[in-house]
Order: structure tokens, then C-alpha cells, then sequence
């Protein structure tokens, strides 16, 4: 399997199970735009990991969220209140897969909440 082959296997299992934890949440919550610009901040990880990139959710697309510049796909899969420490979402088992992540801090373009979100970007080839 081809490490884009592999990175896409990932995204797409990660997304598929961000859809099914966050499906009941996501409908209490009141409509909201189209699209919505996440600027995250603060960011380390791997070499090569930005200080800082916009991503834009797309309606229905859980915690993947495209890189404004086009570089890949950021799937989040942990979010922690920067305020309270409470855990917003995790994927449990995630830690096992050993894969490369991104640590950033967040201010959620709705609720303007403090967070602090760890994910992995996946390139786009």
C-alpha cells in the first residue's frame, strides 16, 4: 500500500468514526453557516508543521477540515476546553496508530471557546 494509499485509509476511517461520536451532538446545536474558517495557532508537531494555518469545515464534515491553502486535510482527533480541561471529543485508540499529529490552539469560530486540538494533517498529492 502506497503511503498516500495509507494517509487516505486513515483520513477516511478517522472521519467515518468522527461522524458517528459527533452525530448526536451536532444536532443540538442550532444551524450555522455554510462554511466555517478554523484559525489555528501555537502549532507543533513533526518537521515541517506549521506555526499556524486557516481550515474550512465543510457542512457534514464532522473533524475534517480542508487547509485554506490547499496543502491537505486536517482531521482533528482530540479537543480539550483551554478554560475547564474538559475533554470536548477524542478517538479513542488513536494513540496506537503512531501516526505523526499536530498540536495547535483553537478559539472556535462559533462559541469562541479556548481550545486546544491535536490532529494530523494529511497531505493532498
Amino acid at each position: 500500500m502506497t503511503r498516500r494509499a495509507a494517509w487516505l485509509l486513515v483520513s477516511v476511517g478517522l472521519l467515518a468514526a468522527m461522524l458517528a461520536a459527533t452525530a448526536p451532538v451536532a444536532a443540538a446545536h442550532p444551524s450555522t453557516p455554510a462554511t466555517l474558517t478554523y484559525h489555528f495557532t501555537d502549532c507543533s508537531g513533526p518537521v515541517g508543521t506549521p506555526e499556524w494555518f486557516d481550515a474550512v469545515k465543510q457542512p457534514g464534515g464532522a473533524a475534517a477540515l480542508h487547509l485554506v491553502d490547499g496543502r491537505g486535510i486536517f482531521v482533528a482527533v482530540q479537543a480539550i476546553d483551554v478554560q475547564t480541561g474538559a475533554v470536548l471529543f477524542t478517538t479513542p485508540g488513536f494513540e496506537h496508530n503512531q501516526l505523526p499529529t499536530v498540536a495547535c490552539l483553537l478559539t472556535h469560530p462559533v462559541t469562541h471557546a479556548k481550545q486546544s486540538v491535536i490532529g494530523l494533517i494529511a497531505p493532498i498529492d
